[in-house]
């Protein structure tokens, strides 16, 4: 194993596990399939190109590293991107196409942000984006957000333009639906940056929440390279919310759907039955077992490729989807045919109160705390003010609902 592929392996590995137990804040992008496609891809260039592990080393400012290497862990460099293109890009929001290549003839220092609309996150992430765009763009930064997404919804123009007006996104977005972009640059995780001087040096990359600070920095001294002023621009400043110390115990993120049933950091579903028989509608019976890191469902669930869809239910007897976890916030991404559907959401078996209420949540005439699901996104429906254990209880009479994947926060304030 040369060092090169020795790295990238370790990088994966690493940050999958820091994921896992909530040190790295990050919505995670790639099956082990893909993973082992990647890694055996970077092996096979390597050994195509005659390259032995003494003679791979770090990129330096100097030298270009193999397609798909732009994201080692600790590149303790700056690297030329000799091909800064942008692939596989259908439409465009709040722009019409760029070209990195004459962005750069331009002088104008590029940050590529790699986002998904239903990654919490990423839209962690998005204050400090719109305050660098408001900042700097007249100053020679160029921010893209590369919408690379996750499901199949995630692909519609229209769903990305709602989310961008939602978030106030106002720098341009290219719809990477294909994530062939995302592929060229070798992500795995979202949200993923990347500073690109105006001589094509990537000058500073980023996975994940945080950072913040360090990037606002580098964005000041890239532009000043590029021979623009900001001296007299103030540093940009986000307030910050503090996390909890906590962190290491948040839950992990929970998915629904049979392509996510056997990831290596184990089952998501605590019922075998969830397991047997795919693309057919299955009843369930919640016994009230709760396991960490793990959902119960009770009532009809048909368990398709991305997502679980409840069945036939009843006002009497409806079905829902159950679990602990640890976090001071949750977030689910739900969807709905059609018109919109009521969830009702109880947290250690009684009515969200307004002390725990994200945003998305309302209350009924009859005092049950609801989410009205209608476009596939991300709900926020919890939003403690202190991180510990509970129940969380997700119960609908609708058929149709689709339940995809749900994330939890240790943010003292915020998703």
């Amino acid at each position: 194993m040369n060092l090169l592929f020795a790295l990238k392996l370790f990088e994966i590995v690493l940050v999958t596990a820091l994921i896992s137990i909530g040190l790295v804040s990050a919505c995670g992008g790639a099956s082990d399939s893909d993973l082992d496609d990647d890694l055996t891809g970077i092996e096979d260039e390597l050994q195509s190109a005659g390259q032995s592990s003494a003679e791979v080393l770090p990129p330096t400012a100097t030298a270009t590293p193999p397609s798909n290497e732009f994201a080692i862990v600790g590149q303790p460099e700056r690297f030329l991107l000799e091909d800064r293109s942008l692939v596989g890009i259908g439409d465009w929001v709040n722009s019409g196409p760029l070209d990195l290549d004459q962005l750069a003839d331009e002088n104008k220092v590029v940050l590529l942000d790699f986002w998904t609309y239903t990654c919490v996150n990423c839209v962690r992430t998005f204050p400090y984006l719109n305050a660098w765009h408001e900042a700097y763009a007249d100053n020679g930064l160029v921010i893209i957000g590369i919408h690379s997404p996750e499901f199949e919804f995630e692909k519609s123009l229209a769903n990305v333009q709602v989310a961008a007006d939602r978030y106030g996104i106002e720098y341009p977005i290219a719809l990477d639906s294909d994530k062939e972009t995302w592929d060229k640059y070798g992500n795995h995780f979202w949200p993923s940056k990347y500073l690109i001087s105006n001589t094509g040096e990537v000058v500073l990359r980023h996975f994940g929440e945080g950072g913040y600070d360090e990037f606002d920095l580098a964005i000041r001294s890239a532009l000043e390279q590029a021979g623009n002023e900001v001296t007299a621009i103030a540093r940009v400043e986000v307030a910050s919310p503090d996390r909890s110390n906590s962190a290491h115990t948040v839950t992990r993120e929970l998915y629904g759907g049979y392509s996510n049933n056997y990831l290596p950091d184990g089952l998501y579903v605590g019922q075998d039955a969830y397991y047997a028989v795919p693309d057919t509608v299955v009843d369930y019976a919640d016994d009230g077992t709760r396991r960490h890191g793990q959902f119960f469902l009770n009532g009809s669930w048909t368990n398709r490729e991305s997502s679980l869809v409840a069945g036939p239910t009843s006002i009497d007897s409806p079905s829902h989807v159950a679990f602990d976890f640890f976090a001071t916030s949750v977030n689910a991404v739900l969807g709905a045919p059609g018109e919109s559907q009521q969830v009702i959401v109880e947290i250690d078996r009684a009515p969200v109160s307004i002390n725990e209420a994200g945003p998305d949540i309302s209350w009924d005439s009859n005092g049950n705390s609801v989410v009205l699901v209608s476009d596939a996104r991300l709900y926020q429906i919890i939003e403690l003010p202190e991180f510990g254990k509970h129940e969380l209880k997700l119960k609908t009479n609708s058929e149709g609902l689709a339940f995809y994947t749900v994330t939890f926060g240790v943010n003292e304030f915020g998703p």
